[in-house]
């Protein structure tokens, strides 16, 4: 009779064939304990599910806002060299006539966008000030226009 080509189970466990198997599986769960621990958890995500046992959700348009007024303030340098302050084509004399006014559109709408349009020659302390202004006043979208300064 023939010996079977592979060894006797005494001799399998006298070799240790099970360490190699143990280190592998060791290491397949350090690489997935590594790899899971750098998602994002779909818990924190929103998702927008259509209803269950429906094919399609109804499409609603989102509504667009849009900002009642416009504030565009332009600052200049006189030949006096005042600095010449304009709000949506009305000039003010000084930051102090601004400030009400700027305060009394606030409370109509502060979410409207304020645009600053500094002249090269204005301070710059001027140009914080009349930030700050805006800034008191309540409005949250404060930008500087980025175009060439009005002729």
């Amino acid at each position: 009779m023939k010996r079977p080509p592979y060894p006797p189970i005494d001799e399998l466990s006298a070799t240790g064939a099970m360490t190699p198997m143990i280190d592998v599986v060791f290491l397949l769960l350090i690489f997935f304990v590594c790899a899971a621990s750098g998602q994002t958890i779909e818990d924190l995500l929103p998702t927008d599910m259509p209803p269950s046992g429906s094919i399609e959700a109804p499409v609603v348009p989102p509504e667009e806002i849009v900002p009642k007024v416009k504030l565009w303030i332009y600052l200049s340098r006189s030949a006096e060299q005042q600095t010449v302050i304009e709000l949506n084509d009305r000039e003010y004399d000084s930051f102090d006539q601004l400030a009400p006014v700027l305060k009394g559109v606030a409370k109509l709408d502060a979410e409207s966008p304020v645009i600053l349009d500094i002249d090269k020659d204005v301070p710059v302390g001027d140009m914080i000030h009349v930030y700050d202004l805006c800034r008191a006043a309540g409005y949250q979208s404060i930008s500087f226009a980025a175009e060439a300064p009005r002729p």
